[in-house]
């Protein structure tokens, strides 16, 4: 369920297919289209702060309190950078950020010989060293893979940034999220494309 909760896992997928999904494929699923203005609002933030404040935000969040989603400010933090980053991701290829990051093709998906985001970018996201600071590389990232992109694995992701941001105790460093990134990186980046498309 790529690190979320059952629960968690549906709320995120509905509450994005809502913004991104034509209305026919809404329907299908029996989904409410959201408003425009949830997703312009939410591009424009540059904080959690200023995500908390807005319309679209509140959408997933009360849902997820709903569903038993502790409510604290570090949870807060957490799920207004998800709703933040999450309004750049337009299609779900359903492929990890960090895999799809490290992958040598260009925007027409023909083989090249460098990543689609640069060791150095993809280095200064694993470093960020604020949660602001970690959303807007994060955004950066996403807009640089084309928005294409697993929606609730780049939740999990970022829950598990947040939860290792605040943790008292460090976990082992093959648990750690920028470990896990460096591994699923380098893994797509070694791979061989094939221009046959």
């Amino acid at each position: 369920m790529s690190g979320l909760t059952e629960q968690e896992y549906s709320t995120v997928l509905r509450w994005w297919q809502s913004m991104f999904l034509d209305s026919s494929a809404l329907k299908e699923k029996g989904i409410m289209p959201a408003p425009t203005s949830y997703k312009a609002q939410l591009k424009r933030c540059d904080s959690a702060d200023a995500a908390m404040l807005q319309e679209g935000f509140r959408a997933l969040w009360l849902p997820l309190l709903d569903k038993g989603v502790k409510d604290s400010s570090q949870s807060l933090e957490a799920w207004a950078t998800v709703a933040a980053v999450l309004v750049h991701i337009k299609q779900d290829n359903e492929t990890k950020l960090a895999t799809q990051a490290g992958k040598k093709v260009d925007k027409q998906g023909k083989a090249t010989d460098k990543s689609i985001v640069s060791e150095l970018r993809f280095a200064k996201l694993q470093n960020a060293p604020t949660p602001d600071e970690f959303l807007k590389r994060l955004r950066r990232i996403v807009q640089q893979v084309d928005g294409k992109v697993s929606p609730t694995k780049v939740a999990a992701d970022i829950l598990q940034w947040f939860d290792e941001h605040y943790a008292w105790q460090p976990r082992k460093a093959d648990k750690r999220i920028s470990v896990r990134w460096a591994m699923d990186y380098y893994q797509s980046a070694s791979q061989k494309v094939s221009n046959a498309n």
